[in-house]
Formats: structure tokens, C-alpha cells, sequence
């Protein structure tokens, strides 16, 4: 698995001082050798800082890079693990890697990158551990300079892989890894994570020598004794049933007949689909005038809108809400922010209309539901758990837009009713019920009753807004100071 992310990112590396660097990847800055800790840089973080070990020296190195037309050479055995040599930058001049002595590398990958060079001064060995890959890419090169010795050689494991003239019966000769971009390599990847039902894609991503016609050995664990197998390059698995995390091994032999494998793994995460969203209720409005629908869901899900219970258009996406002037009936469907996954169902929201009564006084003509003119008590229970944070119902003059903005003072969400009594406005300006529904009362004295519902919780220790959209009614109220405000928990 560690493998198949460096070799992804090596890929499409230009240079190592473009992409994001990790803690304790080592960088040169001089030429020198390998142990010698003043030519190194390590990133700590936030920033290259001198290095006070040289890469390898403990444990804990990261990604090592031989850039900045710099020359290192190694002469010594490098104990600890890292994860990965890049040699070469892209830019500027040659980058070297220079073998001097017998030597060994405790790391997977070694890649001669675009301006990187790696040579053998001596008759001597460079060693990896089994199943290591050298990767040779475009612009970067093994140096097959005269004299080529069968003495200079790649081991990987047990194995001579590789010496400069194929000889010592070596399977390959560096030009060879020249030419065909490296030793054998396998470098699974797929289409995780994906959801029940959904098809695993998987791809062997295979490369260096011996991969043309190689052949391929998958095999597959997971929850409740999950197995896998298949000997394609690319193969799909559709009989997943249990969500949970699935490991896919590949090993590939070469099609050269040497025998050499290379194997790794790749892991691919399976989930659930999320539960349909929560409807906030049906909602009617008056005819001609904006409603809003709203549905709740788990946390790190969102909301995409239909016109369908099955198919159809895509309203609006990513959002727990949907606004519109045209009655009908919407549709829900939760999709998982992180994996993508969508409920199996829908749930249907209803927005409907209804004629409403047009009432004229001298300053103000206005629409209000003929079902409103009845009594409008609250049915909750009185609470002390919320607060206005802020109320400008005209005692800021006729200019000021109508806001009234109440927070839940708890950390506990709930739903609730605003009561605000005998203010002497008789409706509200382009009034915005946001997550609410209104209900007045004419008290029959120049004085009216407002009942505001919300329609879905509110969160703890958080706020929400009533607003118009024109001036405050006029006259005005007293504000905040008033004490007409009061609340009840549904």
C-alpha cells in the first residue's frame, strides 16, 4: 500500500520543491557523502531545516530526494527503513547517485527521475530488500558508460537482477532497465472507496521490464472471511454484501520467462449507504409567494433536491434546504460527503398554496393567511433556554430592515415557538421566515400577536434570523426592551 502512494505521487513529480513535502523527508544541498549529515536538509514540518542525521541513521526517515544538482555518493550499508530515493529534479543540472562500494538501501523504491543519474565508479553491488523496485523514468538514467562490468549490479533480495552488461547471470543489463523503464513493477490502484451494490474496479498499473506480457495473481480479504481471486490485469468485484475495508493483493510474474515478481496491495473501502433525510414537514404558503422545504440529515451528510422519486432532475445539491414559488412535491436523497454513497430511498416534501385574503389599512396593504385570523396560541412549553440576541422592529426609524435574531442558549438542539405580543404593527414587510412558519393574531385593539414555529432544531448555542426585506413597520415597536418576547420548547 505504501508503495503504490509513493509510486502515484512520484509520477507525477516535476520537482520534489512542487508538491507538498512531509516530515523528516531529506533533501541534499551539497555534494558529499551519503553519511555525511552537513549535506542534508529535513523538513520539520513547516519548513527545510538543517539536518543533525544523515537519512537513514534512525529510524522514523521519510521520502529522501538528490536534487539541486548535487552529487551523493554511497559507499555503506544504510540500515533503517525509509521510504523512498528520488534522484533528480527536473531542473537545472545533473542529479547523481554514486555507487563507490558494496552498499545496500533499506527502502522499496528507488526512482531516477527526469535529470537523475545513477552511477557505479567501482565493481561493486547495490542492494535493496525483496520486492523492492528501481524505477527509470523519462529524462533519468542508469550510466552503462565503458567499462560496463558484469561486476556492477542490482541486487533486489537474493537476486542479481541487474549488472551493467547483463552479465553474472543477471536476467537484465541497465540498458535494459533503460530502456523499458525500470525493474518489474506492480502498483495497484482502484476506484475506492465505493458503495454497496457498487462494482470494485481494480488496475494492476504494471511497468519496467518484463511487464509486456507479463501475467497477474490477485487475491482479496475482508470482513467476515472475504476472499478474492482473479488472474486478469484489471479485474471487478460486484459481490460485495458487508461494508468494511477490503485488501487486494497482485503479484506479477514477467513475461520475459525469468521468473522475476513483484507484488503489492491496495486497500478499498466499502460503505454503507446513508439513511434517507429527516422531512422537516410540509410547508403552505400563498399563492405567488416563495416557500421552503427541508429535510435533515447525520452529520458529514448532505442533501441533493429531485423532482422525482426515482430519476428525474437535480433541483439543487448540497444543501439541507430548497426554495422555490411552485407547488409540488420534492424529494430528499442523502449523499455522503466523504464517500459519495446516496440513500436507497427518497423522502417526499410537499409544498402546497393556498388562496389568501387581501387586507388595506391607510399605510400598509399586505396578504395574510384567512387561516391566521384565528387564534394562534402556543402549544410548547414555556423556556428560559433561548435568548433575542437582537430585535430592531422600528426603533431605529422607518429605514432600518425588521430583524429579529434568537439563539439557543443551550447545547442541546430543540425545536421551539416565538411568541411576540401586542405590537402594533399589523404585518411585516417582505417578511424572510427563514427556518420558521408564522401564524399573526388580530387582537381587535391596533395590536396584533406573532407565533413563529420553527421547522427543523436548532442547534446548540446557535442563532437564527426573522427579517424583512423593507423598512420596519411604523410605527414602531420598542425593540429588545420591549418584553413582548417570549418563548416555548416543542
Amino acid at each position: 500500500m505504501i508503495k503504490k502512494i509513493l509510486r502515484i505521487f512520484f509520477f507525477f513529480l516535476i520537482s520534489s520543491t512542487c508538491f507538498a513535502q512531509s516530515v523528516n523527508d531529506y533533501r541534499s544541498v551539497a555534494s558529499g557523502n551519503w553519511t555525511t549529515v552537513g549535506i542534508w536538509e529535513v523538513y520539520n514540518g513547516i519548513a527545510w531545516v538543517a539536518a543533525t542525521t544523515y537519512p537513514g541513521q534512525i529510524a522514523g526517515t521519510n521520502d529522501v530526494f538528490i536534487e539541486g544538482g548535487f552529487s551523493v555518493t554511497i559507499s555503506s550499508n544504510i540500515i533503517n527503513n525509509f521510504n523512498s530515493l528520488t534522484v533528480g529534479d527536473g531542473t537545472g543540472g545533473t542529479d547523481t547517485l554514486v555507487v563507490a562500494n558494496t552498499s545496500s538501501f533499506n527502502t522499496s523504491l528507488l526512482t531516477i527521475a527526469n535529470g537523475g543519474f545513477a552511477s557505479w565508479i567501482n565493481n561493486v553491488t547495490l542492494s535493496f530488500p525483496a520486492n523492492a523496485s528501481v524505477v527509470v523514468e523519462t529524462g533519468g538514467s542508469l550510466d552503462t558508460r565503458r567499462p560496463c562490468s558484469a561486476a556492477k549490479r542490482i541486487q533486489i533480495g537474493t537476486v542479481i537482477y541487474s549488472t551493467c552488461n547483463g552479465g553474472a547471470g543477471a536476467d537484465y543489463s541497465f540498458e535494459d532497465l533503460n530502456n523499458g523503464g525500470g525493474t518489474l513493477n506492480v502498483s495497484p490502484s482502484s476506484n475506492s472507496p465505493v458503495c454497496l451494490g457498487q462494482t470494485i474496479a481494480l488496475f494492476a498499473n504494471p511497468s519496467g521490464t518484463g511487464s509486456t506480457g507479463a501475467t497477474y495473481s490477485w487475491s482479496g480479504t475482508g470482513p467476515g472471511g472475504y476472499s478474492f481471486s482473479a488472474t486478469v490485469e484489471n479485474p471487478t468485484e460486484s459481490g460485495i454484501t458487508t461494508s468494511g475495508t477490503y485488501t487486494y493483493t497482485v503479484t506479477i510474474t514477467d513475461g520475459d520467462g525469468n521468473g522475476n515478481t513483484n507484488t503489492d496491495s491496495v486497500d478499498v473501502l466499502v460503505s454503507n449507504p446513508p439513511n434517507t433525510p429527516v422531512s422537516g414537514g410540509n410547508q403552505i404558503v400563498c399563492t405567488g409567494t416563495s416557500g421552503t422545504v427541508t429535510a435533515t440529515v447525520d452529520a458529514g451528510e448532505t442533501v441533493d433536491w429531485y423532482d422525482a422519486e426515482t430519476g428525474g432532475n437535480l433541483l439543487l445539491t448540497g444543501n439541507t434546504s430548497y426554495t422555490t414559488n411552485t407547488a409540488g412535491t420534492y424529494y430528499a436523497e442523502t449523499r455522503g460527503s466523504t464517500s459519495g454513497c446516496t440513500s436507497i430511498g427518497r423522502t417526499a416534501v410537499v409544498l402546497a398554496t393556498k388562496s389568501c385574503s387581501v387586507i388595506t389599512n391607510r399605510r400598509i396593504t399586505y396578504r395574510v393567511s384567512s387561516s391566521n385570523l384565528k387564534t394562534a396560541n402556543p402549544t410548547g412549553t414555556p423556556t428560559t433556554d433561548m435568548i433575542v440576541s437582537f430585535f430592531d422592529d422600528g426603533q431605529f426609524g422607518p429605514g432600518n430592515s425588521y430583524q429579529l435574531q434568537v439563539q439557543n442558549n443551550t447545547a442541546t438542539a430543540f425545536n421551539y415557538e416565538i411568541w411576540i405580543q401586542n405590537v402594533p404593527y399589523s404585518s411585516i414587510p417582505g417578511l424572510a421566515l427563514g427556518d420558521h412558519t408564522l401564524r399573526t393574531v388580530n387582537n381587535g385593539n391596533g395590536t396584533y400577536n406573532y407565533l413563529f414555529t420553527s421547522t427543523s432544531p436548532l442547534a446548540g448555542f446557535q442563532s437564527r434570523f426573522i427579517t424583512g426585506s423593507g423598512g420596519a413597520p411604523s410605527p414602531p415597536g420598542t425593540g429588545i426592551t420591549c418584553g413582548c418576547v417570549s418563548f416555548y420548547k416543542l
